[in-house]
């Protein structure tokens, strides 16, 4: 399973070098082929994880897959919400989402850490 790490980071500038440290790592084959690191500056996290996504995300890593209309179901939200976040989410390489006849099918990619950088 993959592990996907979120980098919170207070300014533009610490994640401009935090990208730097992690292409560094990178190019010199230090990165784990199993993970996925995503930084974000503060602001940026607060746009992107409002608490109901976050409520979202954290639903998907406990029970990570299964259909959005049984998901949405129980978080008690309109599918169409659920999807949209799902999508937000797909684009980061959070989750999948397939079609599977009449139904959308979500699966976590992998466990998703979210450690902040002072």
């Amino acid at each position: 399973m993959k592990s996907i790490e979120i980098k919170i980071v207070k300014s533009e500038e610490q994640r401009k070098i935090a990208v730097k440290e992690i292409s560094d790592q990178f190019m010199r084959g230090q990165i784990e082929k199993n993970k996925i690191t995503v930084i974000l500056t503060t602001d940026l996290f607060a746009k992107i994880f409002s608490p109901r996504r976050l409520e979202l995300l954290m639903t998907v890593a406990e029970r990570p897959a299964g259909s959005v209309s049984e998901l949405a179901r129980s978080l008690k939200r309109k599918f169409e919400v659920v999807y949209r976040d799902l999508k937000l989410f797909e684009q980061f390489g959070f989750i999948k989402l397939t079609k599977a006849k009449r139904a959308v099918m979500m699966e976590l990619i992998g466990e998703i850490r979210l450690p902040v950088i002072a």
